[in-house]
């Protein structure tokens, strides 16, 4: 079975949830509103190697000078073949996410590319969930 996981915060959940509602094998979610990478980083994760991760972090560590520290830590426990990072709208943490993602040799979905209407969450998880899943 092909194990994934979503990690993060309110964007994350969303996301996770507009996949899980078309994709068969549901993935696991380990997302909360508010959540900032200081957070996540206490979270404990999943021991087994994971297929996919999708990681949403970012959009809520405003001015935060541990964020790329947090982000790598947070990579480097995570067993998974796959990761793919959501880049927050903010485009001075986007530019740290995809550094560290990059790192990593991971992949990036940029969220700039999809409407929203606060800045912070996109307007449709669903185009999102179609993205990734492509």
């Amino acid at each position: 079975m092909f194990e994934c996981l979503f990690l993060g915060d309110s964007i994350g959940l969303g996301t996770a949830r507009a996949v899980n509602a078309i994709y068969s094998p549901q993935c696991e979610v380990r997302a909360a509103v508010g959540a900032g990478s200081s957070e996540i980083l206490r979270w404990p994760l999943p021991g087994r190697a994971l297929g996919a991760a999708i990681i949403s972090i970012g959009a809520n560590d405003p001015a935060n000078p541990a964020l790329a520290a947090n982000l790598q830590t947070i990579r480097v426990r995570l067993n998974t073949r796959r990761a793919i990072w959501l880049l927050p709208y903010c485009r001075d943490r986007a530019r740290i996410v995809r550094a560290v993602a990059a790192m990593f040799g991971d992949e990036a979905l940029d969220l700039g590319r999809f409407r929203t209407k606060d800045g912070i969450h996109p307007q449709s998880y669903r185009e999102v969930a179609k993205a990734l899943l492509r």
